[in-house]
């Protein structure tokens, strides 16, 4: 089979299945194109020239607007054509959605081996990886509240780990602490929260970490704009996907998803605030005028 279509939101999961498809053949060049800013016919044209040293092709062909809504400038002619009669090169199609009404799903979608990518849960995603190794309820909580939800930096973290208990095969909330790192882009999104709801204790629980984990006083600040601005866009991009606003601001999609749930406690006024004083900050501890942590700290604590 050269022809498949896979449906998914879960970036992660997509690649690992890409990987799947594409280990079955070990000498193949591979070309990725974004149908957002390509044509089908691009991808068709690159799928028809072989090349020189015999070299199979895979071609990734990623967000197809035809397959969600009808599009002006699609060829489905020429599509459906190549369909019937494809060449040995491999075609991989990926959507986050598809939309089984349009006519062109309907004529094309039997020619695909349609894989379909069920997001999960991250408990479920965790235990699917451990293989043989043992980790119970509890300790696997504590990890995922310990890295974060994000499927890559899981997956990577719990292959530390195994690496790690290679001997005994049994993951420990103490390895965990030795082995694994903070997730700091969660961990920035907790201080704005205790900073806004003025949790004085928790404020200087959280700088105090980002200090003793080799953060510098600037970085503190700019991690803070940085994901203060981040809610403050999604908010006002709010009637967009996650997948959209993640595409118009050129970021992943995760923290766009941790962004719009963080700003449902916040107002743009309070975000604007913040952001203004941080900026201000910013200058006076460039030209001299205050002492970094002394400003950085004194300024959350009088929030």
């Amino acid at each position: 089979m050269n022809l498949y279509l896979i449906e998914g939101e879960n970036d992660f999961l997509i690649e690992k299945e890409i990987k799947k498809i594409i280990s079955k053949n070990s000498d193949i060049e591979l070309i990725r194109y974004d149908l957002e800013e390509s044509l089908i016919d691009d991808v068709i044209e690159a799928l028809d020239t072989y090349d020189m040293f015999l070299k199979q092709k895979v071609v990734i062909a990623y967000n197809p607007p035809f397959f969600l809504n009808v599009v002006d400038n699609f060829n489905c002619t020429k599509f459906l054509k190549y369909l019937k009669n494809p060449s040995n090169n491999i075609l991989i199609i990926v959507s986050k959605k598809i939309n089984s009404r349009l006519k062109v799903v309907k004529d094309t979608i039997k020619y695909f081996e349609f894989i379909k990518i069920d997001d999960m849960n991250t408990i479920r995603f965790v235990k699917d990886n451990l293989d043989d190794y043992k980790m119970g309820n509890q300790v696997i909580t504590y990890f995922i509240k310990r890295v974060g939800n994000d499927f890559n930096n899981i997956y990577h973290e719990l292959e530390k780990l195994k690496s790690y208990k290679l001997d005994s095969k049994e993951i420990k909330e103490e390895d965990i602490d030795l082995i694994c790192r903070h997730n700091f882009e969660e961990t920035i999104f907790d201080l704005i929260d205790a900073i806004l709801k003025k949790e004085k204790k928790r404020v200087v629980e959280l700088y105090n970490y980002f200090l003793n984990n080799g953060s510098e006083v600037f970085q503190i600040i700019v991690l803070l704009s940085n994901q203060i601005r981040l809610i403050y866009n999604v908010k006002i991009l709010s009637y967009l996907s996650d997948f959209e606003i993640s595409k118009l601001l050129d970021v992943k999609e995760y923290p766009v998803k941790l962004a719009r749930g963080k700003g449902i406690n916040y107002s743009k006024n309070e975000l604007i605030y913040l952001l203004y004083h941080l900026g201000e900050m910013d200058e006076d501890i460039k030209s001299g005028k205050q002492i970094p942590n002394i400003s950085l700290l004194s300024f959350i604590l009088q929030m």
